[in-house]
């Protein structure tokens, strides 16, 4: 008899820790499922911020409850004003945010609760007691991230890399000129923090923009299917969807901004990098200087038709349940 033909040993998955604002845009929702449903990943926690930070944790708890990753800890960032344009200028609108839509859907959820230990810390002990193993990605306004840089100066130094949905390089809103991303915009003053942290070095970080994110949309055919498919988690995202689409706003299809980045993680090959200086100005506009250092990646190309199916096959494949 013949030997058996040596198994190709399955790759070690990838440490995740995801730092989010879930609840505002539906896009955290549908980068939460795609983290969940995807083998690749193992999410080391949940860290969550800006505006009505409280009641942006049931949401995360509730989808990690219902698709059986109820072991992963979330937990909460200080609240903070939230910050709207007015006249095309930041303008601090409520001292305290308003209740979204989508919080409804987690109303009451007590199976599971955020962990006591601020977010911030968190950040920073989880990546000091692994260094280099750990991928910070952050989608939301990097409140948390600049919160842990004043504990800690260092602790980017100390994720395998940072992955942002963050700025807008070359193209803005609607395929228009660069703007003012918000993740950038809602806190300035975190930005800043968090762009000293990047000039100085030593930490590999990758953004993924308006440029790859903003034209990348679920349309209602596939919506469509999510809600036909039944399971836990296509429930919840199509839940958050009905929430967030009834709000008032004149949105209906979903821009999959924060998804996005999830999929640079998932697939890079869907990606064209570049590779140079990014900061922050005074306007929160983000700025790119090609081959200038310290040298960051920056996604500018995306094949969005594959990113979608991609995502599709396992949001319609995946049987998570408790």
């Amino acid at each position: 008899m013949a030997p058996a033909a040596a198994q190709p040993t399955p790759a070690e998955p990838q440490k995740v820790l995801f730092d989010c604002d879930i609840g505002s845009d539906i896009d955290d929702a549908y980068a939460l499922a795609l983290l969940l449903a995807s083998p690749e990943i193992e999410l080391v926690g949940i860290t969550v911020g800006h505006a009505r930070t409280p009641d942006r944790a049931p949401l995360a708890l509730r989808m990690l409850w219902e698709t059986g990753f109820d072991d992963v800890p979330v937990h909460v960032g200080r609240e903070t004003p939230l910050v709207t344009l007015r006249d095309g200028n930041p303008h601090e609108q409520f001292a305290e945010a308003p209740y979204n839509r989508q919080f409804h859907w987690a109303r009451g959820f007590d199976e599971v609760q955020p962990r006591a230990q601020p977010a911030a810390e968190f950040i920073v002990e989880t990546l000091a007691a692994s260094p280099g193993e750990i991928t910070l990605l952050t989608v939301g306004p990097v409140t948390n991230i600049a919160d842990a840089l004043e504990l800690d100066p260092d602790v980017l130094k100390n994720a395998k890399r940072v992955v942002s949905m963050y700025g807008s390089i070359r193209s803005g809103y609607d395929g228009g000129d660069p703007q003012r991303e918000w993740n950038v915009l809602a806190d300035a003053a975190s930005s800043r923090i968090f762009d000293a942290a990047v000039q100085a070095g030593g930490t590999d970080v990758v953004y993924i923009p308006l440029d790859v994110t903003d034209h990348v949309r679920l349309d209602a055919d596939r919506r469509l299917h999510l809600h036909m498919r039944g399971t836990p988690l296509t429930d919840a995202v199509t839940a958050l969807y009905s929430l967030w689409r009834n709000e008032g706003r004149n949105q209906t299809t979903p821009r999959l901004f924060d998804a996005v980045a999830v999929g640079y993680l998932l697939w890079p090959d869907l990606f064209g990098l570049e590779h140079g200086r990014v900061t922050v100005d005074e306007r929160s506009m983000t700025l790119f200087e090609p081959g200038a250092e310290p040298a960051s990646t920056v996604a500018l190309e995306i094949d969005d038709a594959a990113f979608i199916e991609r995502m599709m096959t396992r949001f319609l494949e995946q049987n998570l349940r408790r």
